[in-house]
């Protein structure tokens, strides 16, 4: 019987920039989130990727800086690190911008200060003064509070960021995340204010990869099992017909 050849695994390609025509419109619950914000609440967001939680973030950051004051933004892992400093220079200047991991550091004079969670947690126990003239801190990835190993970098984070910070919590992959608002506000004193966004911008579709790379449909996913079941048979019953 001829079988199709299944897809390849499509090569990753660079993505092109984002061409804009016009104004920007908000969607209602980005516009909640920067509201919130800007009225000097602290806010957790919840909202499938590719919605447009970064850009809430950016729309906070333009207002801080433009006040004089400074914001901290963390992340995971340098390398999101990294590239949230190249996105943030390319729209604040290189003036403004700094980043501090554990391999590097540029311009921690900067406005907006790019660093990792456990270097921003290392901050408020050794050097909470450096804080004062920040309004907010962005945890990206705030989910990270759950992970087994690195969880307290986060919690600490929280518990000991100074108490005129304001957090702006950001995650896609939060199911509990009227429960983590009811935390933080414990311990930081003050009322979270969660905004959750479902409507999913970039749709998922279900597909199966080979050991092989192969990219396959359910149906073809579900012959190449029944082959490799088969073929498994197959070589079960000439061994048995060795030893027999």
């Amino acid at each position: 019987m001829l079988r199709r050849k299944p897809k390849r695994r499509p090569k990753k390609q660079l993505a092109r920039e984002a061409v804009f025509t016009g104004p920007l419109k908000l969607d209602p619950f980005q516009e909640q989130a920067i509201e919130a914000l800007l009225a000097g609440r602290s806010v957790l967001v919840a909202a499938p990727t590719g919605t447009g939680k970064t850009l809430i973030a950016e729309k906070l950051l333009e207002k801080v800086i433009a006040g004089g004051k400074g914001a901290v933004y963390t992340s995971p892992i340098k390398a999101l690190s990294n590239q949230k400093y190249r996105d943030f220079t390319a729209l604040f200047g290189e003036e403004r911008v700094g980043l501090i991991t554990g391999d590097v550091s540029i311009n921690e004079q900067g406005l907006l200060l790019v660093m990792t969670t456990e270097i921003f947690r290392n901050w408020c126990f050794a050097n909470p003064y450096m804080l004062d003239n920040f309004t907010h801190v962005i945890f990206d990835e705030i989910h990270y509070l759950d992970d087994v190993e690195r969880g307290t970098a986060w919690e600490e984070s929280i518990i000991f960021a100074p108490a005129h910070i304001k957090i702006l919590g950001l995650s896609a992959t939060v199911p509990n995340v009227d429960e983590i608002a009811a935390w933080i506000s414990q311990v930081r004193n003050e009322p979270v204010v969660v905004i959750e966004e479902r409507r999913r911008a970039v749709p998922l579709k279900l597909h199966w990869i080979t050991p092989e790379a192969d990219v396959l449909k359910e149906r073809e996913a579900r012959e190449y099992i029944e082959r490799h079941l088969e073929l498994r048979r197959n070589r079960f019953w000439v061994e048995e017909d060795v030893f027999a």
